[in-house]
């Protein structure tokens, strides 16, 4: 009987190590999401950018910690016509509406916000391709900047009206 009490205590201890493991792992992406996401902001055209954008989309598809919504009317604001970037625009609004849902958890059903969030993420990082390529120039975007600089992209996302219904 005491080498069956052993041995439940041994297995008991090996489960919890390995949950902890796990739950401490989870917790690793979930960091270098954010880390890769901010990094890709500043450094669009990073030897490394590619890689880093892959595992991020991966990373959001299969993680439980955060789900986006990619709504219809702030994703028609990511200009298509002379868009050399678009894929890495596009990937950028997604990863900055995950980062602000996962450093805001109070606020990760406010759409209108983290819509906001990846609009604004995905700027900066226009703004950072424009000062490594001239080639990345979009005459939409930068109307998008102005935009920005005069405070009216929350009114352009609520215009997008991208809440979740029944909400």
């Amino acid at each position: 009987m005491k080498k069956l009490s052993i041995m439940f205590a041994l297995v008991i201890v090996g489960l919890t190590a390995q949950s902890a493991f796990a739950q401490s792992q989870k917790e690793k992406d979930r960091k270098a999401f954010i880390v890769n996401a901010r990094l890709l902001e500043k450094k669009p055209f990073d030897p490394n950018a590619d890689t880093a954008r892959k595992w991020g989309f991966q990373w959001v598809a299969e993680t439980d910690d955060v789900s986006v919504v990619m709504c219809a009317g702030t994703m028609k604001l990511i200009p298509e016509k002379k868009n050399k970037f678009k894929g890495e625009l596009l990937m950028q609004f997604t990863f900055g509406m995950a980062v602000f849902k996962l450093e805001n958890p109070d606020q990760k059903t406010d759409e209108n916000a983290a819509q906001l969030a990846g609009l604004e993420s995905m700027l900066r990082t226009y703004e950072a391709m424009l000062a490594e390529n001239e080639k990345a120039k979009n005459a939409d975007l930068d109307a998008l900047l102005v935009k920005r600089g005069n405070g009216e992209l929350k009114a352009l996302v609520e215009a997008a009206k991208c809440e979740i219904k029944g909400k």
